[in-house]
C-alpha cells in the first residue's frame, strides 16, 4: 500500500523521500469490509482515507427513505465527506465500500499540521482537492446533458471491472435512471 501512495503521491507532485515519510508515517491501515461504511450521513467525518484497491459509493437517503448514489470513486484515490472534513458539520453523504478494501487514514488535524509544516504536501491536497472538485463537475455535466446510454457507456469503458461487480440499483441510481432503464440499455451495449 505504501508504494501504491507513494507512486499516487509523486505523480500529482514529486516529494522528497522524507516529505513523503512525514506523510505516511501519521497514517493508519484500516481494514473496511464490502457494504460497510467508512462515513455516515448525520455524523461528523474528520479523517481523509487512501485506498489503492477497490471501490467506493457515495449516497445519501432521500425525504423518502430511498438511496440515491450521488457517485463512485476509484482506485487508487483519496476519499472523505469533503464538506464535513472541512467545515466540522456532519456528514450529508455516506461513504460505502463497495469491495474489500484497506484503507489508509489521515486525521483531518495531521493533515493541517503537514499542511503548515511543508509547502510541497499542501501544494498536493490542493491538487487532490482540484481534482475532486473537477470529477464532480464533470460528473453534474454528465447527468445534466448525456443521454443515460452515453453515461453508461463512459462509465463502462472507463471502470469495466467493477461496473460488473457493482449492483444494478446504484449504479441506475448514479445515472439518474431506473433499474429498468438501465437493463434495457445493457442489453444494447
Amino acid at each position: 500500500m505504501e508504494d501504491v501512495l507513494k507512486k499516487y503521491v509523486e505523480a500529482l507532485s514529486p516529494l522528497s523521500e522524507g516529505d513523503f515519510l512525514m506523510i505516511y508515517e501519521r497514517m493508519r491501515e484500516r481494514f473496511v469490509a464490502k457494504k460497510q461504511l467508512l462515513v455516515r450521513e448525520g455524523e461528523h467525518c474528520s479523517k481523509f482515507y487512501f485506498y489503492s484497491e477497490g471501490c467506493f459509493r457515495f449516497y445519501y437517503t432521500d425525504h423518502a427513505g430511498r438511496e440515491i448514489t450521488s457517485d463512485f470513486s476509484f482506485a487508487p484515490g483519496f476519499i472523505t465527506s469533503y464538506t464535513s472534513v472541512i467545515t466540522g458539520q456532519s456528514s450529508i453523504i455516506n461513504v460505502q465500500a463497495m469491495t474489500d478494501s484497506l484503507v489508509l487514514e489521515l486525521d483531518r488535524s495531521d493533515l493541517y499540521d503537514l499542511y503548515n509544516q511543508n509547502k510541497n504536501i499542501e501544494r498536493i491536497g490542493r491538487i487532490i482537492a482540484e481534482r475532486t472538485l473537477i470529477a464532480y463537475e464533470e460528473h453534474l455535466f454528465m447527468v445534466l446533458n448525456q443521454p443515460a446510454e452515453l453515461r453508461y457507456k463512459t462509465l463502462l469503458e472507463k471502470y469495466p471491472k467493477y461496473i460488473r461487480e457493482i449492483p444494478l440499483q446504484y449504479i441506475a441510481s448514479y445515472l439518474g435512471i431506473t433499474q429498468e432503464t438501465l437493463s434495457r440499455i445493457r442489453r444494447l451495449v
